[in-house]
């Protein structure tokens, strides 16, 4: 069986979307959390930034990221991709639009040369179903199935 795929579902259904996420990056003064808006799609996270934020400055002196969104885990790599009018970033960009409308106009500045899109490259993720939990290998694109009934209260 192919639990890798199932996993991926999982994820599409339930982050495939402006999800709040908590993102932890680590600094010379230890590791720092905070919530962002994010996205999954194929096997990474988007979050749209700016160069000049905590997330951003600490991700380039070293990418490793961790976080979770509800009870679900995730660990991996964080790439600054660039403005979103970056040629290579156009048709990204026109998603994030769509994705993150409820705030995107208001809140993001394409014209700004610092604004950023980040990526989160993923490695590994804990993710649940209401029938399973899955351990995630993206490097390997594997996946373990525990088969379990969630019964956390939301």
């Amino acid at each position: 069986m192919d639990f890798f795929s199932e996993a991926l579902a999982v994820m599409d259904s339930q982050m495939g979307y402006d999800v709040c996420i908590s993102l932890a990056t680590l600094s010379d003064s230890g590791p720092s959390v905070r919530v962002v808006d994010g996205y999954y799609h194929g096997g990474s996270l988007y979050v749209v930034s700016h160069t000049a934020s905590h997330k951003m400055k600490d991700i380039a002196k070293d990418p490793r990221v961790a976080g979770c969104y509800k009870i679900h885990q995730f660990w991996g790599k964080g790439v600054n991709m660039g403005n979103p009018k970056k040629p290579e970033n156009l048709e990204l960009a026109r998603t994030l639009r769509k994705v993150f409308f409820k705030f995107y106009d208001r809140h993001v500045n394409e014209d700004d040369p610092e604004c950023c899109i980040l990526r989160i490259v993923l490695s590994r993720a804990v993710v649940f179903s209401q029938d399973a939990k899955y351990i995630v290998d993206f490097q390997n694109r594997s996946a373990e199935k525990i088969a379990m009934k969630l019964d956390i209260i939301e």
